[in-house]
C-alpha cells in the first residue's frame, strides 16, 4: 500500500528483542535479563528480512528497502545499559498496570529521567531508544543497509 501511495525509499527495522521487555520478562521465567526463546523466535524472522527486503526491490520498480539492525542494538543496550548512557534497561519508566507488565497508569506521574530509561512502559521503548536507533541509522552503514539514511536521501 506504501508503494502505491507513492512511497519509494523505506527503512524497514529488525523485531527487536522481545524477550526482554517487561511484559515478558515479567511473566515468563528464565535466567538472565531476557527470556531468549522467545529472542530466538524473533532471530527468526531478522534472519529472513534481508532476503524480504531484496524481493521486494526487485519486484517494486524504482523501490529501495533498507534493513535497520535494531536488534543486536536494542540487545545490547539491555544487557550494557551504560554503554548508552542508560541507568535501567529492565523497568518501565512509568506505573504500569500489573506490575509493569502492561500499559501506563493514567495521572500517575512517570520517573522524572526517562532519557535515561530503555522502556517507556512494558512494551514500548522511550525517545532516547527511538534515538539512538535513529542517530546510528542516520550516521552508520553497519546499522542500516545497504545504505545509511545519509545515502538514501541523496538516491
Amino acid at each position: 500500500r506504501l508503494y502505491n501511495l507513492g512511497a519509494r525509499k523505506i527503512v524497514m527495522f529488525e523485531i527487536g528483542p522481545i524477550g526482554c521487555i517487561p511484559s515478558i520478562t515479567r511473566k515468563n521465567k528464565h535466567t538472565g535479563r531476557c527470556v531468549e526463546d522467545k529472542n530466538q523466535l524473533v532471530s527468526y524472522f531478522n534472519n529472513m528480512l534481508p532476503t524480504m527486503l531484496q524481493n521486494l526491490t526487485s519486484c517494486l520498480e524504482g523501490s529501495t528497502f533498507v534493513n535497520g539492525h535494531a536488534h543486536w542494538l536494542g540487545y545490547d543496550a539491555v544487557i550494557n545499559p551504560p554503554k548508552y548512557g542508560l541507568v535501567d534497561s529492565s523497568n518501565p519508566c512509568c506505573i504500569a498496570w500489573f506490575n509493569g507488565t502492561s500499559g501506563c497508569i493514567p495521572f500517575l506521574k512517570p520517573c522524572s529521567n526517562a532519557n535515561q530509561h530503555y522502556f517507556w512502559d512494558a512494551y514500548h521503548l522511550t525517545e532516547a531508544m527511538y534515538s539512538l536507533f535513529a542517530s546510528h541509522c542516520i550516521n552508520d552503514k553497519s546499522f542500516c543497509e545497504p545504505f545509511n539514511l545519509k545515502e538514501l536521501v541523496k538516491m
